[in-house]
């Protein structure tokens, strides 16, 4: 009866000790690997935006900044 008490004591002192041993080891390498960046591939030409003329402003925000601005001047200008 004692020989058996004895093996259940160990068994249940083995369990614990695995599972902090399995806690201490470090693995090989805890980098990510390395993956190259996504490649986005160009548009068609038919999806291309074309080319602005010359006599548009360099942005459409500035352009509608300066209409709106002379129409405010239209409207409180004196008559």
């Amino acid at each position: 009866m004692l020989r058996n008490n004895e093996r259940s004591l160990k068994a249940l002192l083995l369990v614990p000790m695995l599972l902090v041993s399995g806690c201490v080891t470090k693995p090989a390498s805890s980098l990510p690997p390395s993956v190259a960046p996504a490649r986005i591939p160009q548009l068609p030409l038919e999806a291309r935006q074309p080319d602005a003329p010359q006599w548009c402003s360099p942005t459409c925000s500035h352009g509608l900044m300066l209409e709106r601005e002379s129409w405010r001047q239209r409207l409180t200008a004196p008559e």
